[in-house]
């Protein structure tokens, strides 16, 4: 699938106005605090990947980080978090960054966020890796990246799963799609591209970019998050890891 095909997704005025109403009235999930104040000191330079209009950004702001870049592959979106951090008073540097071509020095960063699935809209495993190498280039030596995902490996997705391998085995499988374990999907608001994978693969390609893996549990095993939080956002995994060479 070609990049621009997802990116398109996120070019919409509605699916930016969801993102805003996020930033807006959802805020940073328990989860996601719980690990970034245990994780990243309030000082420290942090890179956000993938940040839409603002969500996270906004969050850590409001609890004290400073020092925060944020960035998305779609301008709408960038534009929109520059225009709420203006309203909320908040400076914040938003930019338009391709998380495959990071334009920043090495070890710029003390640490790095790909929150809500981000990393995994990126189509196909080779250019995910590349994202994993360019964060990992971007981060001091022994610091943390923190991101999540899908586990396609989860109860509740066996059965589909289990009916796409036999799709894909017969040769059926949707034509846009390039590797399994990609979802190209009706929402209701448009077809929304995700790739959800097998714990292996992220292992191995985190090892490959450079990192550790310290931690990694279900989303609901750190928090019992709202329902608001519950209605925005399914369940999901978190990565966190860290940078070794």
């Amino acid at each position: 699938m070609d990049p621009s095909v997802p990116k398109s997704f996120y070019r919409q005025r509605s699916v930016i106005d969801h993102y805003a109403a996020a930033a807006n009235g959802v805020g940073l999930w328990l989860s996601e605090e719980i690990v970034f104040q245990r994780l990243f000191q309030k000082e420290s330079p942090l890179l956000e990947v993938g940040c839409g209009a603002g969500r996270i950004a906004f969050g850590l702001w409001e609890r004290g980080y400073r020092s925060i870049t944020a960035i998305d592959y779609s301008k709408e979106m960038v534009e929109e978090a520059k225009r709420l951090a203006e309203w909320f008073g908040y400076s914040i540097d938003f930019r338009y960054g391709d998380a495959t071509k990071l334009k920043f020095e090495d070890c710029a960063f003390k640490g790095a966020i790909f929150g809500f699935n981000g990393l995994m809209q990126i189509p196909r495993r080779a250019n995910r890796l590349q994202a994993m190498t360019e964060i990992c280039r971007v981060i001091e030596i022994g610091c943390h990246f923190v991101f999540t995902t899908h586990d396609r490996a989860s109860p509740k997705n066996r059965k589909y799963w289990e009916e796409e391998r036999a799709r894909w085995n017969r040769g059926e499988q949707q034509p846009e799609l390039d590797e399994f374990g990609d979802i190209y999907r009706e929402t209701e608001f448009g077809t929304m591209f995700i790739h959800s994978p097998d714990l292996t693969e992220v292992r191995e390609d985190l090892k490959t970019a450079g990192f550790v893996v310290e931690a990694e549990m279900p989303r609901s095993t750190l928090a019992n998050e709202s329902q608001r939080v519950r209605d925005f956002s399914d369940e999901c995994r978190f990565w966190i890891t860290r940078r070794v060479r």
